[in-house]
């Protein structure tokens, strides 16, 4: 069984390059069907039968198929009070690959926390906490910062963890979402366009910061007010405060329509902007 169905995929491929109209609607929605209820079969026809020239034709039709999708999995996870930021990344993940799931980004967050777990073990604090974490990073798994993404590909969560190296918005997610795995209140601060990691007070004392460009330098509330004033402007009390995790998404989806606006490509520049008015309305 599984050889024949293997054949009907392999002719759905061939029969997807070239068509158009009507009957391209209709290859295209058994290709949806195909990618959600035999995900492995359509994997082995790709590797064996296209491994070395994959049809331009497949690779837009899967985007496409998953980019639709994506637009439900952004209205599921816009609709819910406090959204999961791992679910978040997840969906911008399969915007750059969709051959990515939220799973992949989970077992490799998995992974990194294996890892770190007896390192953070006697950590008594956010600022032990954070310089662990910076270390962890920066020493132990060379993990790198681009200053300036200039393709989609440097903004993707779920490429970030295998390459290890991203946007800086990719590495405060990272702080956040490790140090939340081990019970610390962390998340991602927009300080006046500057992103970095922001780890919440305990026991009365203040919040710290960490900044991602800077591998993971530690920011006191003092030195970012400094900072806001060498911009020459006002100290806002919302420069201190957490995004949610549907803003972090936002600026995700933000940074790449910034990258794909340079390179004028309108066809995936609609879906973004569609992702976008959903998680702003």
């Amino acid at each position: 069984m599984p050889q024949t169905e293997n054949k009907q995929i392999k002719a759905l491929i061939e029969l997807l390059d070239g068509e158009t109209g009507s009957r391209a609607e209709l290859l295209r929605q058994e290709l949806a069907r195909v990618m959600k209820e035999e995900p492995k079969n359509l994997h082995e026809v790709i590797e064996q039968d296209f491994h070395s020239s994959v049809p331009a034709s497949l690779v837009i039709a899967m985007e496409e198929v998953c980019w639709d999708e994506l637009a439900g999995a952004c209205t599921h996870f816009a609709a819910k009070i406090n959204p999961d930021l791992e679910e978040g990344l997840g969906i911008e993940t399969r915007f750059v690959n969709p051959a990515f799931s939220r799973a992949d980004v989970t077992a490799d967050l998995d992974t990194l926390a294996f890892a770190l777990r007896p390192l953070l073990a006697n950590c008594t604090g956010p600022a032990e906490v954070c310089n662990t974490l910076s270390r962890f990073f920066f020493q132990h798994q060379n993990f790198k910062v681009l200053h300036a993404a200039r393709d989609i590909k440097d903004v993707s969560f779920g490429r970030f963890l295998q390459k290890k190296q991203g946007s800086v918005l990719c590495m405060a997610c990272l702080y956040a979402a490790m140090a939340g795995r081990f019970g610390w209140d962390a998340g991602v601060t927009d300080m006046a366009g500057r992103v970095l990691a922001y780890f919440a007070p305990q026991n009365g004392e203040e919040p710290l910061w960490a900044d991602p460009a800077d591998h993971g330098k530690l920011l006191t509330i003092d030195e970012c007010k400094d900072y806001i004033r060498s911009r020459n402007l006002a100290w806002d009390a919302s420069f201190a405060k957490p995004l949610s995790s549907r803003a972090v998404l936002r600026r995700f989806l933000g940074n790449m329509i910034f990258i794909l606006n340079k390179l004028r490509d309108e066809r995936r520049l609609s879906y973004l902007r569609r992702y976008m008015d959903i998680l702003t309305n």
